[in-house]
């Protein structure tokens, strides 16, 4: 209970309560992966990346089939500049969810950091076949394109992204 009214505020961007009704849960019961994933998130909502990292490597441990909780903590990763991480979890939540378009926009932006563009844009590219109207994914291809010095295909990308999320 106390996990899914944390969930609710986590929808409302209410991370504080999230975490707060996250830790009782964990406090009634360790081994909850659910409760440590969520608080992970909402951790990472409010910027902590360290308890974010802490969160969703317990979350892994208790549950390690939990392929948003490996993207989330890629994300972490990456706010910390630690992109080869970043990446080996947006793998791993690919590998158990390849379905998960974030994994993919997750991992792309790591690749970006790196300088990789063709990675980058190779990952974009799958996260829009996979989600058409995810307006990051276009963002940050038409970044991965100026990159490379594309311009036009820049423009076409962020204008996508725009009519997707103006």
């Amino acid at each position: 209970t106390y996990c899914n009214r944390g969930v609710a505020y986590l929808r409302k961007g209410d991370n504080d309560r999230a975490v707060a009704d996250c830790t009782e849960a964990i406090r009634l019961d360790p081994t909850l992966a659910r409760a440590y994933a969520d608080r992970g998130f909402a951790y990472l909502n409010k910027g902590d990346n360290d308890r974010a990292v802490a969160d969703c490597t317990e979350a892994i441990r208790l549950d390690p089939t939990l392929a948003v909780t490996y993207c989330n903590r890629g994300v972490a990763y990456l706010r910390k500049g630690d992109n080869d991480r970043a990446i080996a979890d947006c793998t791993e939540a690919i590998r158990l969810d390849p379905t998960l378009a974030l994994a993919y926009v997750n991992r792309g932006a790591a690749y970006g950091h790196k300088g990789e563009n063709d990675r980058a844009i190779a990952d974009y590219t799958e996260a829009i076949r996979l989600d058409p109207t995810l307006a990051l994914a276009y963002a940050d291809r038409g970044g991965a394109y100026l990159g490379k010095g594309e311009n036009d295909t820049a423009i076409a990308d962020c204008t996508e992204a725009i009519k997707h999320h103006p």
